[in-house]
């Protein structure tokens, strides 16, 4: 029996939630992706009112969009089809987080969530579909949870069987071979005090290297991804840069991560870069709860609760514009509602939940993850009380240079402290393509790390 710990109720969909041991689909199952499941293993259909589309596959940049250009709002003049308030969001909790109506709670007067009609817009590029077709009927879970096998360039459980496969999907979610970045973060305190700071984030992922496939990734033991950081400001964190190599089998080859500081002008394995440490402005992140969730699976046991309808983040192009001061953006307790865009998608609802004997500053966390991307949209964190402590959310939008809707800029709220971090804010950012000027693997060492380090 499934566990239900939400008030509303699950929709179950039998085919893709099967608690079945076995990780990999049949043939005739995997066909499914071709007809009532998207390549990625979402709905096709809409739902029966017609608030949530079907899947338009066929979607278009916008006209005299480039690669390197900001990404144009395709939706910019449409309005708000529903406000929710502290008067009315009890009137819709079935679509809302604990999270969100704890926001409502917690600011009253200036949360509020302005709820704009559903967009199922693009596709992802034929390597990526091709490899998420052929994932769902050769990747496996190893290791006990904390590995998979035979799995490359896509989603690795488009029709997963359990929650261990839900979280590999989220952890793996399809994206770009490079990228190289420069954004803020902001951490905005109780009084509504920033601490801004800026970052270079260089990230390839071999993953997705369209000119490899499963034997070649496999026999060359290549990584996941390769990501180095590279901190500019705050003054006190000027120079500082991580390094980080990740691989899909998390037993056999435990992630390796190594720290610069200028101070002393040295290279130093960095073994605290994992679970529950503290990381960037504020220290309100641990390192497993960037990006929703990253890191050793290990300490939880995975449960999948079902699926959802429910308000999220999406399209969230306006919160990009350029030319909006961060004291207009981020003031005090979150950031501003009309800069904020919400839709009503259908999620898949993780739980999970600390395992005995094990240690985190989580007890439990709850994953909303929207259908079509597996993206972690909403987090919820609870402390070893049981309380709900931490939330969190990640914009989405459809970078049309990979395509596809990636993450963006995502927000940590303490509940208790009533602060939250602005991780990777994009409307200062000069915009470049993606898997341009791509690195090689040899640029991923502790030696670069140097070199930036005293540039």
């Amino acid at each position: 029996m499934i566990r239900t710990v939400l008030a509303a109720p699950m929709v179950m969909v039998a085919a893709a939630f099967a608690l079945s041991a076995s990780a990999k689909v049949s043939l005739e199952e995997a066909k499914k992706l071709d007809s009532v499941l998207t390549p990625m293993g979402a709905e096709r259909a809409g739902n029966k009112e017609g608030t949530i589309p079907a899947w338009n596959p066929n979607f278009k940049a916008p006209e005299g969009y480039q690669p390197g250009d900001r990404y144009p709002n395709p939706y910019k003049d449409e309005k708000p089809i529903l406000t929710l308030t502290k008067d009315n969001f009890r009137d819709h909790e079935d679509k809302l987080t604990p999270g969100l109506k704890a926001m409502f709670k917690s600011y009253p007067r200036s949360f509020k969530m302005n709820i704009y009609p559903s967009h199922r817009d693009g596709g992802y590029s034929d390597f990526i579909i091709e490899n998420t077709r052929l994932n769902a009927t050769r990747s496996e879970v190893v290791s006990g949870g904390n590995g998979i096998e035979n799995a490359f360039g896509g989603s690795p459980f488009p029709i997963p069987q359990n929650g261990q496969e839900v979280v590999w999907n989220m952890t793996v979610p399809a994206g770009p071979l490079y990228r190289k970045s420069t954004t803020h973060d902001v951490m905005v305190y109780r009084n509504g005090r920033h601490l801004v700071g800026r970052n270079t984030v260089i990230r390839l992922t071999p993953y997705f290297d369209s000119d490899l496939d499963l034997k070649t990734y496999e026999d060359q033991e290549l990584p996941l991804l390769l990501q180095i950081n590279l901190s500019h400001t705050p003054t006190r964190d000027k120079g500082k840069s991580t390094l980080v190599h990740e691989f899909l089998n998390r037993d056999e080859n435990p992630r390796a991560a190594w720290s610069y500081t200028p101070g002393v002008r040295r290279v130093r394995r960095a073994p605290t870069i994992s679970y529950d440490t503290p990381q960037g402005l504020g220290k309100i992140r641990t390192t497993d709860s960037s990006y929703g969730f990253n890191g050793n699976v290990d300490k939880y046991d995975w449960t999948l609760l079902g699926k959802r309808e429910m308000y999220i983040p999406y399209n969230s192009y306006k919160f990009e514009q350029e030319g909006v001061e961060f004291k207009e953006l981020l003031p005090k307790g979150h950031p501003s509602p009309e800069f904020m865009r919400y839709e009503l998608h259908r999620v898949l609802v993780l739980e999970a939940n600390l395992k005995k004997g094990e240690r985190n500053v989580y007890k439990k966390r709850q994953f909303f993850i929207d259908e079509d991307t597996w993206l972690p949209i909403l987090v919820d964190q609870y402390d070893n009380r049981g309380t709900l402590w931490r939330t969190s959310l990640q914009n989405t939008i459809n970078m049309y240079d990979l395509p596809g809707i990636q993450r963006r800029t995502m927000f940590y709220f303490d509940l208790i402290s009533r602060e939250y971090l602005a991780n990777e804010v994009y409307n200062r950012a000069t915009q470049k393509p993606v898997n341009e000027d791509v690195k090689q693997i040899s640029y991923f060492t502790p030696g670069t790390l140097r070199k930036l380090g005293v540039r």
